[in-house]
């Protein structure tokens, strides 16, 4: 696995964790919006920010995504 895909895997678990979701809840979010893709698109910036901003980042783009 890509580091990009072992770092899409620790941010879906840190997601859930964070927002007390189910694995199967976050990766129905993660598919209905394509926060997956967003994750990959950003590790470069994600997997060196902390934590709490990337969860952030996650929460906005689905917030947009939602409006849109």
């Amino acid at each position: 696995m890509s580091r990009e895909g072992e770092y899409l895997v620790f941010a879906a678990e840190l997601y859930r964790h964070a927002k007390g979701l189910s694995g199967a809840e976050v990766a129905a979010l993660f598919e209905k919006y394509g926060v997956s893709k967003f994750i990959m698109d950003s590790f470069e910036l994600f997997h060196i920010e902390c934590e709490e901003n990337m969860i952030a980042a996650v929460d906005e783009f689905i917030a947009r995504k939602r409006s849109a």
